[in-house]
């Protein structure tokens, strides 16, 4: 007969198996029961006060009037428009790598980005790092953008997008191709996913994918920098995250994006903070606000950060 001790706990899902002669040999399932129950109440007690803490830090502002994940009317051309980019691409990037938990490691700090929405190179980098499940800092590099443009031109000698800094290695490239491998080498499994090194059918798909919004994301306008970067929790396939990004770029708004695709075990942190998953989901540091909603989030970067 054998005992076994079930947990509710996802990194200790399974069961501990403890034979009759186990149990003869002086280890007690009550004290393994017992240790169980002490990891699992803790971890519990640190989600918990994680939850606390940012609903300490931030307001969280609710959209007045709106069911959950209902598109207003005046968005669903844009809604629309945004989501050909997931067809057009064959739902790259809206799911996390199938192979994610054999990657070698996790960069400790995000990775620097200089690009901008619509360049379809910058965003075949953006599907990689959804795939590989990696946090970046985007530095956002619409045409005609005092700040991060000249800041890459500067880096780089030349301007061209997207351009790459890796604080963790210290490695710094540009070409898209270039810094797909470098990811993959150095947070993956060193095997680029086909549908991102078919050369220039990539690119195509990706300029094709971007031209119903071929305007939007691409080109600056005025507006004042935020001292701290905008925490963004998003993922490149969802259309209702491309609508919200497009804005920080034309804004100019550096952000960190946590790149939160279906199957990421970072969904579990929106969760922990909330009771709740949806995105885009923003926290901001400078002014204390949290907020859920596309057109919110939308109508707040343009009131507090455009001039």
């Amino acid at each position: 007969m054998a005992l076994r001790v079930y947990t509710g706990l996802r990194p200790y899902r399974g069961y501990l198996k403890t034979s009759h002669n186990a149990l003869k040999q002086s280890i007690p399932a009550a004290i393994v029961a017992s240790r169980v129950r002490d990891i699992e109440t803790s971890a519990r007690g640190a989600q918990t006060q994680e939850a606390k803490n940012t609903r300490s830090k931030y307001k969280l502002e609710k959209a007045a009037g709106k069911s959950r994940y209902e598109v207003a009317p005046e968005q669903r051309i844009a809604t629309a428009t945004a989501g050909v980019p997931a067809l057009v691409r064959l739902g790259t990037a809206a799911f996390v790598s199938d192979n994610l938990k054999n990657f070698r490691n996790r960069p400790k700090k995000p990775i620097e980005l200089y690009e901008f929405e619509g360049c379809p190179f910058c965003r075949k980098v953006r599907e990689a790092c959804t795939l590989l499940d990696i946090d970046v800092l985007f530095c956002p590099c619409p045409k005609g953008g005092p700040t991060w443009r000249p800041k890459a031109v500067q880096l780089s000698g030349k301007s061209q997008f997207p351009y790459m800094v890796d604080p963790n290695t210290r490695q710094q490239m540009g070409e898209s191709d270039d810094i797909i491998n470098y990811l993959y080498n150095e947070y993956g499994d060193g095997n680029v996913p086909l549908l991102l090194k078919l050369g220039p059918l990539t690119a195509i798909s990706n300029t094709l994918a971007l031209l119903p919004r071929i305007n939007r994301g691409i080109s600056y306008r005025k507006s004042k920098l935020p001292k701290k970067p905008v925490d963004l929790w998003a993922y490149e396939a969802s259309p209702f995250c491309k609508l919200a990004r497009e804005v920080f770029v034309e804004l100019e708004i550096p952000h960190i994006y946590h790149s939160v695709a279906r199957n990421s075990p970072k969904r579990q942190e929106l969760i922990d903070k909330w009771d709740v998953f949806q995105v885009p989901y923003i926290e901001d540091p400078n002014t204390g606000v949290a907020m859920f909603e596309t057109p919110q989030i939308i109508e707040y970067l343009e009131k507090t950060y455009a001039v």
